[in-house]
């Protein structure tokens, strides 16, 4: 047996408003906690469709941003002394 490509959409607009809800709220939230809190809202869409849903829509997930903490040449390589702690 062969899996057949779906020719129709199973996010209807009642379900992309919830989606896009959930995003606002937790912008941090990848696709598999979303899915996890539709779930829990009691919509069920598959994993692979709100993957899709979320790319077409733009939505992507907000990363925390943090300095990196590279600082030059490390002293053994001639870079300067660290300080001490």
């Amino acid at each position: 047996m062969t899996r057949h490509k779906r020719t129709y959409r199973t996010i209807d607009e009642r379900v992309a408003k919830e989606i896009r809800r959930l995003h606002e709220r937790y912008p941090r939230l990848g696709h598999h906690a979303l899915a996890k809190a539709l779930r829990e809202a009691g919509v069920h869409v598959e994993p692979v469709d709100l993957k899709r849903f979320l790319k077409e829509e733009g939505l992507q997930v907000e990363r925390s941003w943090s300095p990196r903490r590279w600082r030059g040449l490390p002293s053994w390589l001639g870079g300067p002394p660290e300080p001490p702690e």
